[in-house]
């Protein structure tokens, strides 16, 4: 009987010992989970709250262009001159003024005028045959030298460099304009219908930078270069690039200079252009309407013959890229928006990018 008892003793003790590993184990489990779920949970209702105050700050920064450009009309109207956008201007300025919300919200909005980057539809203006016959070999030139500066910021490796800048041109020109006729006289589906899925040359403005990707002779590593320098709105725009807002890096591809003999800018005029800001003034394509704080084109170094495209400076902004950035502890949710507000009353929404 001793004997038996001390072998039922030798049997109970392991198996307590496995009865309670697991009960422990179990434990472990069924609060790990817990812990998870909560976390789960929180991150979820940071997530929404993230993305709400996100849009939010979407209608936030309308407001704010609204306000702004209102009181620059009451202002030009008691002044008589015109109400040029600039960067000094309230809407611009908003980035330096995150909102805060509690202790674990932050809300940053950044505004630009879309004017202050390069149109890609207005190289191919709207209008008669001849206009447009006209400016073609103008546009294709400024597109050579703004191709050739993308991929030379690229620093591609000499694998890499297939690429011909003045094809590349051409193909943007003809996917946009309305003919069905490249430049070279083939036609322009050619490439496009051997693709998989086939597909045809949009003949019409694009809708959005990452389209540029789908041209024959791109890709998306240099839609993706270019995107910093572009833009697609409005979409029936025919001005330049408004070089009162546009930033350095878009300033070096103003294309100025006597017709025919154009050039990007160099360094000496995107400096000349920042020091007419830092001296409060704008550039102006006439001087006459407010020579106090208007600079002309020669003074700030763009030359005699106007810029391509054409802009017509002051240039008042009525497109804006909105970014909104909400941030609820470490969850950040952004939203991109492109906006209308030429209807006073009824502003456009024509983009919207939640990331």
């Amino acid at each position: 009987m001793t004997r038996r008892h001390r072998d039922q003793r030798g049997i109970v003790l392991p198996l307590v010992l496995i009865i309670g590993l697991l009960l422990s184990a179990s434990i472990f489990t069924f609060t790990r989970r817990s812990l998870i779920d909560g976390m789960i949970v929180r991150n979820r209702d940071k997530a929404a709250a993230a993305e709400a105050l996100a849009s939010g700050g979407v209608q936030i920064a309308i407001a704010i262009v609204f306000q702004d450009q209102y009181l620059k009309l009451l202002e030009a109207f008691s002044e008589g001159t015109r109400a040029g956008a600039k960067l000094t201007d309230q809407w611009a300025r908003v980035a330096d003024s995150p909102l805060y919300v509690g202790t674990e919200g932050k809300l940053t909005l950044r505004i630009e005028d879309a004017g202050a980057r390069l149109n890609l539809n207005a190289l191919v203006p709207t209008g008669v045959t001849e206009a447009e016959a006209a400016a073609s070999d103008e546009a294709e030139e400024f597109m050579v030298a703004f191709m050739e500066k993308i991929l030379d910021e690229l620093e591609l490796k000499t694998e890499e460099r297939i690429y011909d800048p003045r094809e590349m041109a051409q193909n943007l020109l003809d996917y946009i304009d309305e003919d069905d006729v490249a430049i070279n006289g083939r036609s322009e589906d050619e490439y496009y219908r051997n693709q998989d899925p086939p597909y045809t040359a949009a003949n019409r403005p694009l809708l959005s930078v990452e389209e540029i990707a789908m041209i024959e002779g791109f890709d998306t590593q240099i839609a993706d270069a270019m995107r910093p320098y572009v833009t697609v709105h409005p979409l029936l725009g025919e001005q330049g690039i408004n070089v009162n807002t546009a930033p350095p890096h878009v300033l070096s591809v103003v294309y100025s200079g006597s017709s025919g003999d154009r050039q990007l800018s160099d360094e000496d005029i995107v400096r000349d252009i920042m020091q007419v800001r830092e001296q409060e003034k704008i550039v102006c394509s006439q001087t006459e309407s407010a020579p106090d704080i208007c600079v002309g084109l020669s003074e700030a170094g763009l030359g005699f013959g106007g810029m391509y495209p054409e802009v017509d400076l002051p240039m008042e902004a009525t497109v804006f890229l909105i970014t909104s950035e909400a941030r609820f502890g470490d969850v950040v949710r952004r939203v991109e928006a492109v906006v209308d507000i030429s209807e006073r009353e009824t502003p456009r929404l024509l983009s919207w990018r939640a990331l």
